[in-house]
């Protein structure tokens, strides 16, 4: 959730407020009827503080300068928190109403993702519990999870630490920066959202509506060079993977003239590299080498061997970006198994990936991820078009609305399900079929 005012607002992804008081209003009517204990457990990117400035009064349709959104103070933080409040105040009423102190007890866990860190801060805290009336007596009706929740066999954690180099900290238990600890660290792919995809969002609304990011440079290929190469651009200059001036280490540059990343920022060397790319399918391949190269190396999964062949390669760059999609989520699946070994549990949950997933692992563990409740057009499947770079947005469609439902049987053993809150609660069978697709890309 951002700070609301939707569709006036370009950075307001979050459009399920209804939807999602409603969901809270069923899980409390069957707490009360059947007498049940209910938790809720929130996995992370609840709040959307990157695309929230620190300011005191909002404007929907103003442009506010970056240092309103690099601000990762506490006092900053509460500012951004206070115009999520005002733009979503249905949930969080909804959320008040939630949480019940006598039996049966319904209590809220709150785990902090990357988009949300600024929950680290005392002040954030306080100011939740104070406007969900989890103080005093309900003060235990609320409790907020650093870094995951483990317990009863059960793991959950939001799982951006495991998938991409780009979004991962040097110590999520305590995030804030280590030479100036008056503000929070914000790695390189917070740094990308700030200072490009929030510009950019402004203009074709639906660029972020694909994860992860490294996936929409590919897509951006296909449909808009101009637009990818301005992406690919302040990519390599806001994710410090690599030395820029050496970005391609083993291979000539493009155009003898220069860098890549010079090519890619002066026009007219940027419309020599489009004629090529949109005619000469041995060039497509070459330059693909080249950003894979960097655009691999931003993503965790190198640390395991989990990385794109480059002999494999491909000149489409569709399937480039399905590659990208499904390395990210192996990622976490492999890391679900290593949960499964470490925290001897039976139930590994993510987030992060947008895509809903249930899958049984190879140790027989049950691992899902949650995907996402977008207002906007979901695109993480990558069945996508040019228009996700078009200026005007189409009306959103909410197709699904995943959760994760953990029950227990008569010996006090749980079990999962993935539902669908969209479509009156069905379990949501996915499988793994996306998997095999990376075995052509992937080592």
């Amino acid at each position: 959730m951002g700070a609301g005012h939707a569709p006036d607002n370009p950075l307001e992804d979050f459009t399920a407020d209804e939807q999602l008081v409603a969901f809270l209003a069923q899980i409390r009517a069957e707490s009360e009827r059947d007498q049940r204990e209910i938790e809720l457990i929130i996995n992370g990117d609840f709040f959307e503080f990157l695309q929230v400035p620190a300011v005191d009064e909002f404007d929907p349709t103003a442009i506010y300068p970056k240092a309103a959104y690099l601000d990762s103070s506490q006092a900053a933080s509460v500012k951004r928190l206070n115009l999520i409040i005002e733009g979503h105040r249905t949930v969080f009423e909804a959320l008040a109403n939630f949480i019940h102190g006598e039996k049966p007890l319904r209590r809220l866990i709150i785990i902090k993702g990357n988009h949300d860190v600024n929950l680290y801060w005392p002040r954030v805290k306080s100011r939740l519990r104070s406007i969900i009336q989890a103080t005093g007596t309900r003060s235990s009706l609320l409790l907020f999870a650093e870094e995951f929740v483990s317990r009863e066999k059960i793991y959950v954690e939001h799982g951006h630490q495991r998938a991409e180099k780009m979004n991962s900290y040097h110590d999520f238990l305590d995030p804030r920066h280590p030479r100036t600890p008056t503000e929070l660290y914000y790695p390189a792919g917070s740094h990308f959202i700030i200072n490009f995809l929030n510009q950019a969002e402004r203009e074709r609304p639906h660029v972020d509506s694909l994860k992860p990011l490294t996936s929409l440079i590919w897509l951006a290929l296909q449909w808009d060079f101009e637009f990818a190469a301005a992406m690919l651009s302040s990519f390599i200059r806001h994710t410090p993977a690599l030395v820029v001036s050496d970005f391609t280490p083993n291979s000539a540059p493009i155009h003898p003239g220069g860098s890549l990343l010079r090519q890619l920022e002066i026009p007219e060397e940027r419309k020599k590299l489009a004629r090529r790319y949109a005619t000469d399918t041995d060039f497509r391949r070459e330059l693909h080498q080249q950003i894979q190269a960097y655009v691999g190396d931003a993503n965790i999964a190198n640390k395991s061997g989990i990385i794109i062949d480059p002999a494999a390669v491909d000149p489409d760059p569709v399937i480039m970006g399905q590659a990208e999609q499904l390395q990210q989520r192996l990622s976490l699946r492999h890391a679900a198994e290593d949960i499964a070994g470490m925290e001897r549990a039976n139930i590994i949950i993510f987030g992060h990936t947008h895509h809903p997933t249930l899958e049984q692992l190879d140790s027989g563990h049950t691992y899902i991820n949650t995907g996402c409740w977008f207002g906007k057009q979901n695109l993480t499947n990558l069945a996508a078009d040019e228009n996700i770079f078009s200026v005007k947005a189409p009306t959103p469609i909410i197709h699904h609305l995943p959760y994760a439902r953990i029950d227990y049987n008569d010996n006090n053993e749980p079990t999962a399900t993935l539902r669908d809150f969209a479509n009156s609660n069905e379990v949501m069978e996915t499988n793994s079929q996306d998997l095999e697709i990376i075995a052509r890309y992937l080592g």
